[in-house]
């Protein structure tokens, strides 16, 4: 019974509110042909923090890219401005309106305090099934197959966890209120989003590791794993589904190579070949959106911050001494004197885990 296998945690059960689709091969990268395309949408949400709007605009250049024309649904709470709306329906995003969901154990200005707002994705009930995708996920191959997966199909994290960064659900209203009545009673695992949700749904699907491929080289990582991993994001044509970016984003750092590598703590999620590749899809966007992805003079300022703590450090790689050539490095993206205003960067400190704290606190520094 659930009582005994889990006698220390709530015990939920979810019933599908729809007949599970009949698919003979499940295998991802398969031909699959919908019966109702019309009634599969990819999903994406922005929350908190706008300066996540340009990752979730090339996003969804990715998904056309990769010769997809399913519905794109961009859940969007109220602190995303009209102007950041108007540019996500410009990338061809269905925008919808949420309120915010606050996670009730994160920190104030942590980067999960309102990731529960994921929740809202089971009122999507006008589509059969739904592929969520983070903003920072650059799609490279087709991801059709996946329609084909029940609820919740993701990778594996690590052990008997899924990453909640790609899912596939199957909307359902009486579900988003199982989420929403338990908020106070369910302990997440890693304090967000995605230890509750393994927790509700504890019996997932795994999908394989290149439809969620992670930039991430871990510290246990041999010479020969992390040149496999290398390769993997490198290869043309590309031979994963969809890759993840952690750690900075590549719209924070300037085009030139990944500002992951100037970072102690951010050093393992740095890659130059699925920056480029991220960088090629910015650039295929309209002029217009793609101002959006201009940088913060204060993101400015911790950039080279990075490089400044990097040059101290003598980091072998080297990038450090690379010439920055990117124009948005001359380019204002605040209004005003004091929006355009260069940011100090003497005597400054960035305090905190990089990993953890939100971009917007992050930035505060300067």
């Amino acid at each position: 019974s659930l009582t005994q296998l889990r006698p220390s945690h709530i015990r939920l059960v979810i019933i599908a509110c729809h007949e599970l689709m009949s698919v003979t091969d499940h295998r991802t990268g398969e031909a699959y042909v919908s019966a109702a395309p019309r009634r599969e949408a990819y999903a994406t949400i922005l929350h908190s923090e706008q300066l996540y709007a340009c990752g979730a605009m090339v996003a969804a250049q990715s998904i056309r890219m990769a010769g997809s024309d399913r519905d794109m649904v961009a859940l969007v709470d109220e602190t995303i401005s009209e102007r950041h709306r108007s540019a996500l329906e410009a990338a061809g995003w269905k925008v919808r309106t949420i309120r915010r969901i606050r996670n009730p154990r994160a920190s104030r200005d942590a980067y999960n305090e309102w990731n529960y707002s994921k929740f809202w994705l089971w009122t999507l009930t006008e589509y059969r099934r739904v592929v969520f995708l983070d903003a920072d996920l650059l799609v490279q191959r087709p991801m059709e197959p996946l329609f084909a997966m029940p609820e919740v199909s993701a990778t594996g994290n690590h052990g008997t966890v899924f990453n909640s960064g790609v899912m596939v659900v199957e909307p359902c209203n009486c579900t988003f209120r199982l989420l929403m009545d338990h908020i106070g009673d369910i302990q997440s695992y890693n304090g967000g989003d995605q230890g509750y949700l393994n927790e509700v749904f504890s019996w997932w699907h795994r999908l394989p590791s290149r439809a969620n491929y992670m930039k991430h080289f871990w510290e246990g990582d041999t010479a020969e794993r992390a040149a496999a991993k290398r390769r993997v994001l490198a290869a043309d044509p590309p031979a994963v589904l969809a890759v993840h970016f952690v750690g900075m984003k590549p719209w924070f750092c300037f085009r030139d190579y990944d500002c992951n590598w100037n970072a102690p703590e951010l050093r393992q999620f740095a890659s130059d070949e699925a920056h480029a590749r991220w960088w090629t899809a910015h650039d295929a966007m309209p002029p217009r959106l793609q101002g959006f992805c201009l940088l913060d003079e204060r993101q400015k300022a911790l950039l080279r911050w990075d490089v400044a703590e990097a040059r101290k450090a003598n980091f072998s790689d080297g990038h450090w001494r690379d010439r920055i050539a990117d124009p948005r490095k001359s380019i204002c993206a605040g209004v005003g004197v004091e929006g355009c205003r260069r940011r100090e960067i003497h005597g400054r400190r960035v305090d905190g885990n990089r990993v953890t704290t939100s971009y917007a606190k992050l930035i505060d520094n300067f």
